[in-house]
């Protein structure tokens, strides 16, 4: 197991430790799943509205409205990657020059085939992450390569954005996971 990777497991650790001794707040529900866990901040009819701050898989803090990341804000991914600006109805709007990408960790620059606006084809995306490979749409579709932030690779095909047939994930510890995927999981 790389050193991020149990970075990233004492950092949960940590935050559910610091979830169950924090008191909860008003039962404020947050609208990205990700993001699920502990809340604290304002509260308009039981959401997340206004201030806040929310730590789950992935942290965000500032704006909300009706439980969504809105506004000026900070989300930070588990993977140490983050984005500060602007949010509306919890997408970070990041600025993308090129076709439209649907991954908003991929946006930034895209070359590459377009067509009616969006990525299609194969292209190249730089953003946060980087992908090269097959593009539908805008969305990650075919055979392609994605990198992460911490230089974890996964080499393979895509349907609708996700990890999805025969592909091998590379860590950047040298462990590789080979074989079958659906939706961002393995399946042997």
């Amino acid at each position: 197991m790389s050193f991020l990777k149990k970075i990233y497991i004492l950092w949960i650790l940590i935050v559910v430790a610091s979830c169950q001794t924090m008191p909860p707040h008003k039962n404020c529900h947050v609208a990205d799943f990700k993001l699920r866990g502990y809340y604290n901040g304002d509260c308009q009819n039981a959401k997340a509205h206004g201030k806040g701050i929310a730590i789950g898989k992935d942290k965000y803090e500032g704006q909300f409205v009706n439980g969504y990341a809105h506004g000026q804000g900070t989300y930070s991914w588990g993977d140490e990657a983050n984005f500060k600006g602007q949010f509306i109805n919890g997408v970070p709007q990041v600025p993308h020059v090129g076709c439209y990408i649907a991954d908003p960790r991929l946006r930034g620059k895209y070359s590459g085939e377009c067509r009616s606006g969006k990525a299609y084809g194969h292209g190249k995306a730089i953003g946060i992450d980087v992908y090269e490979g097959a593009f539908l749409n805008g969305v990650l579709d075919g055979n392609g390569t994605y990198i992460w932030y911490n230089k974890d690779r996964y080499i393979g095909q895509f349907k609708n954005g996700k990890a999805h047939g025969r592909g091998v994930m590379k860590f950047i510890d040298g462990t590789e996971k080979a074989g079958e995927w659906i939706n961002n999981q393995p399946i042997n």
